[in-house]
């Protein structure tokens, strides 16, 4: 993974085959400058699911984009093939590799749908630089609106 990628520590075992596809998909994701990447470990969550890889796009064009280049790239892991227009329009679109489901969103759909807190019980495996930013920035403010101050 890219320099910016950050694996998490002590997590439940993940199916490799699985884990290098997930992996995969970020790398196309980080060449193609999409923005909040998060990959969690759902199998302890949910029996149904492996991976979620979720990832912002800042305009339309970056979703259409994110969303052919991967399936470009990794088409031949996809459960169904092709992007729907309605999908993309929606703000969301979704490729199932069946052990790992992509999210792609732009950022209103992406607040408003909010996996990341509906699945907030499962593991993190990857963080993208630009989320673990924002994390830590929420955090501080956080801290200076209850009351404590960088210089207590």
């Amino acid at each position: 993974m890219a320099s910016a990628a950050k694996k998490t520590g002590s997590q439940p075992t993940v199916d490799p085959q699985a884990q290098k596809l997930a992996e995969q998909i970020i790398e196309i994701l980080e060449e193609k400058s999409a923005s909040r990447i998060l990959s969690i470990n759902l199998e302890h969550v949910n029996p149904y699911f492996c991976i979620f890889v979720i990832a912002s796009a800042n305009s339309m064009v970056q979703l259409k984009s994110l969303g052919r280049e991967v399936q470009k790239r990794l088409g031949h892991e996809l459960r169904v093939k092709g992007l729907k227009t309605d999908d993309i329009e929606s703000g969301w679109v979704i490729l199932d590799f069946s052990d790992v489901i992509l999210h792609l969103f732009l950022p209103d759909q992406r607040a408003f749908y909010n996996l990341e807190r509906l699945w907030g019980d499962a593991p993190v495996i990857y963080r993208s630089q630009d989320l673990i930013a924002e994390s830590e920035a929420g955090n501080k403010k956080g801290q200076t609106a209850s009351g404590k101050h960088q210089g207590d």
